[in-house]
Parts: structure tokens; C-alpha cells; sequence
């Protein structure tokens, strides 16, 4: 599959990114990622938070190749456009395949279901798959990629 068969299939469309979308979803990330270094915290709501994140910065690639998710299953198919933008790993991917459904579980079925070591991996997880971002959009969308931003 490409991206160019996820259009054809609808599952994306079509979108010109701004600089102004792509700051403003940097400062989500970055927001998230503060806020889920959080030790007081529950692991969920770290897990969650981190989660957000890593579905930022998925959009923030998915966008600046040139589209946008679908409605359907959008955390879903966001996520697994990072293999096809920044070239993420699978072990990354599914990863956060995981996290996704898992997150769904702690927000609406079971607290505690997220321990200190899961929240801790993602975390770091999402905190390199930020600076691959960060790499890639220098690399391969230069106008997309906010002055101010760090690897």
C-alpha cells in the first residue's frame, strides 16, 4: 500500500498544509509531552496524554505530504501513515496500534489498566518519534517546519 492507494480508497483526502496548522500541532505536542512527564499523574491519563501526542505528530506528517484522515478510523490510519511519511519502525507502529486500543480501554472500561513502566515507554517512545519528525520535515518539507522547533 502508499498513501497515494489510502486516497484512491478515500480513507485520506487531499490537504495543503499551513506552517500556522503545523505550529499550532507542534505546541499540542509539546504541551502533551510536558504534561505527560507528570509524575502525580495516573499511568492512564500519562499513557493518554503521550498518546495524543504521538497522534499530533502523525497528523503533522500525514499533512505535510499533502492530506488529511478520513473520518473512519482516523486515530487508526493516522498512526499507521507514520510507516509511509517518516518511515517509522514497525515495532513503532504497532506499538502505538496497541497504546490506541489500550488507551480506549483506561478512558472508558477500567481504571488502572496502564502501569508506570507502559506510560514511561511510550514516553520515550513518543519523545524520539518527535525529533524523527522533526528530522524528516527538515529533510523533506523545509517550509513546513517551524524556525523555533528542536529535534
Amino acid at each position: 500500500m502508499t498513501l497515494k492507494s489510502w486516497l484512491d480508497n478515500r480513507w485520506i483526502t487531499a490537504h495543503t498544509a499551513t506552517l500556522g496548522e503545523i505550529e499550532g500541532l507542534f505546541a499540542v505536542v509539546d504541551r502533551d509531552l510536558k504534561d505527560a512527564a507528570v509524575p502525580r499523574l495516573s499511568d492512564d491519563w500519562r499513557l493518554g496524554i503521550a498518546y495524543n501526542a504521538a497522534l499530533q505528530l502523525a497528523t503533522i506528517a500525514l499533512m505535510a505530504e499533502g492530506y488529511r484522515t478520513g473520518r473512519e478510523r482516523h486515530h487508526e490510519r493516522a498512526l499507521q501513515s507514520l510507516a509511509y511519511t517518516v518511515k517509522a519502525s514497525t515495532r513503532t507502529v504497532d506499538l502505538l496500534d496497541l497504546v490506541r486500543r489500550k488507551r480506549n480501554q483506561a478512558n472508558y472500561e477500567a481504571a488502572g489498566a496502564t502501569s508506570a513502566r507502559e506510560a514511561e515507554e511510550l514516553y520515550k517512545v513518543v519523545e524520539e518519534l518527535r525529533s524523527d519528525v522533526v528530522r524528516w520535515l527538515k529533510k523533506h518539507h523545509v517550509g513546513l517546519c517551524p524556525s523555533d522547533v528542536k529535534a
